[in-house]
């Protein structure tokens, strides 16, 4: 059996092709596209791979799949081996190759559209990779000079630094050398065989030793031999075992490492590339405890330096920041029994329903001063908004309310038989927007001195969607719907081209907030207790997390604080 050490190297991606590598379960392979093929297609590829590999009868037939059943373009290489019962399988297409180098000498072995086999030794070193690494590396003198007794780990280290200040614009290598593993080397607690035979006879020998002889003494003294015999064999047992996967945490530290440090060089311009090496060292990482299933504290501990290391830099990548939160304010300090349940924000004003009791409450977040407007009425609402001294709800089955600078009470828009499910609302400028998810619609209403003007769509012609995962809105100007994982943005009533690409595949936003006092868009999610930070374009700049955004009832930002809503107590996140 033969332990591969291995380590890649990967160039900037082409703006119209991909490169990749693959290397999981004895499978060695690297995809280089010059043109037609997009980087999720090329991850899409790169995926089918690593399911195939499960499913490998014939080598030859693995590949040609490969290539048919993801429609490769023409301009396409590949380099590629498998090893089964000791025999390296090799294929490659296009301009891949293949070397290796075997006690000191650098060879080809195949090129071009060639297949080829044979039996792998003890310390073999495999390069596969296509003619544009080998150009840039500078040919096979490039590749002799990368040697001198490195490691693979050690080569990528050496050679990254000169070839990044060439145009390595597609360029990938796979370096795999491999490492045979003695039977005593397996890690496993169990003694051998012949052990377990021996101790078997040891303790046969004690039975009889009890029965043949009546003094005690004797019986002692071969219990205590049998008892040393027996560590004997547990401490050579757990010696090698200590041996074999010290080697095996070592190889996937260098490897871990490798592809950390690849992360971090690509993340800029490349976040979806960096995420897919990050998500690769945690999958080593849970790989390797699946090997060694029975672990000292010591190893354990070197697990937890792996893993440490890969969150840190995680979040250095992803800009996570994991922020302390204060107590900002507590309405008991008005009753003791209030509760807040939403919360809206316009300029320092912060309007927070407490429905139970029918209180609207206005607070002031830079003054910390704290006026309430309570009404029978404010009891059925479920939305609350504000605009200026002035503070709105919503109440189902009977319509809109405004109470005014002067704590006045008035029904500004009735109820509609038009309404289906009215779940959000929100102020600009005075009027009133309600977010309608039964008929997928934002109703406006133009301010007036007594009531509201009639409803009006908010939407140009045809600009709707299906607001079945909807839940939030927010307006600066321009109008924002958010929930479940998607965001979207209209100015004017037409749909914007508003692109957002966060690094979690699956967030689940609760609420988007932005308004025209703040130069960034705010989205909660609070399984995951999360904030979310993009510029205005949608580009991503930032998560902040907190214990207290999962807990929060509602949140609202105001120049560089996030506030949250919690029961009676208002908290705040720098």
């Amino acid at each position: 059996m033969y332990k591969p050490e291995v380590a890649f190297y990967l160039g900037e991606q082409k703006q119209q092709g991909f490169s990749g590598i693959v290397q999981k379960d004895n499978l060695f392979f690297i995809l280089e596209v010059g043109t037609g093929m997009s980087e999720d297609q090329g991850h899409k590829t790169l995926d089918f791979v690593k399911e195939k590999i499960k499913k490998i009868n014939n080598f030859d037939d693995f590949i040609a799949s490969i290539i048919t059943e993801n429609n490769l373009p023409s301009d396409f290489s590949i380099a590629s081996g498998f090893i089964k019962d000791n025999i390296l399988y090799l294929k490659t297409v296009g301009t891949g190759k293949v070397f290796i180098r075997r006690k000191n000498k650098l060879g080809l072995l195949i090129e071009g559209n060639t297949t080829a086999s044979g039996p792998v030794e003890n310390n073999d070193f495999f390069i596969f990779t296509t003619d544009n690494f080998f150009e840039i590396v500078g040919g096979r003198q490039g590749l002799e000079n990368t040697f001198d007794h490195r490691s693979p780990t050690e080569i990528i280290d050496e050679i990254t630094p000169s070839l990044k200040a060439k145009n390595d614009q597609g360029a990938v290598a796979l370096f795999v050398n491999l490492h045979q593993i003695v039977e005593d080397d397996q890690v496993s607690f169990r003694p051998s065989p012949d052990e377990i035979g021996m101790t078997k006879g040891r303790i046969k020998s004690i039975w009889f030793s009890m029965k043949s002889s009546k003094k005690t003494l004797t019986f002692i003294t071969v219990f205590i031999l049998f008892l040393v015999f027996l560590w004997s064999v547990i401490l050579g047992v757990q010696r090698r075992t200590s041996k074999s996967a010290n080697e095996k945490i070592k190889l996937a530290k260098e490897l871990v490492s490798q592809k950390l440090s690849t992360a971090e060089e690509v993340a800029f311009l490349n976040m979806d590339r960096a995420l897919i090496l990050i998500r690769e060292s945690k999958e080593e990482v849970e790989k390797l405890k699946k090997d060694v299933p029975l672990r000292s504290s010591s190893f354990e501990g070197q697990l937890e330096k792996l893993t440490i290391m890969i969150t840190q830099v995680e979040n250095k990548i992803l800009k996570k920041e994991q922020k302390k939160y204060s107590e900002f304010f507590d309405l008991t300090v008005d009753d003791k029994d209030a509760k807040g349940d939403k919360m809206y924000l316009d300029g320092e004003n912060s309007f927070i329903l407490d429905k139970k009791r029918g209180i609207i409450y206005r607070l002031s977040l830079e003054k910390k001063s704290l006026t309430k407007n309570q009404f029978s009425e404010i009891k059925s609402g479920s939305l609350v908004a504000g605009y200026g001294d002035e503070g709105f709800f919503y109440a189902k089955g009977s319509g809109v309310f405004r109470i005014n600078s002067e704590g006045k009470l008035g029904k500004i828009v009735d109820n509609s038989n038009s309404w289906g499910e009215i779940i959000d609302i929100a102020t600009y400028n005075g009027n009133v927007y309600l977010l309608d998810r039964g008929t997928d619609e934002v109703w406006k209403y133009l301010s007036g001195e007594e009531k509201y003007g009639s409803a009006s769509s908010y939407f140009a012609s045809g600009q709707a969607i299906d607001f079945s995962q909807v839940n939030s809105l927010a307006i600066d100007g321009s109008l924002y719907l958010a929930g479940d994982s998607i965001i979207v943005k209209y100015t004017s009533g037409l749909r914007d081209g508003f692109r957002v690409d966060l690094p979690d595949d699956q967030p689940n936003f609760n609420k988007v907030f932005t308004s025209r006092d703040l130069e960034k868009i705010y989205l909660w999610d609070k399984i995951k207790g999360t904030v979310y930070v993009l510029g205005k374009t949608g580009e991503y700049i930032e998560q902040i997390n907190s214990d207290i955004l999962s807990k929060g009832t509602d949140v609202v930002v105001y120049k560089e604080g996030i506030y949250v809503l919690v029961g009676s107590k208002i908290y705040e996140i720098n």
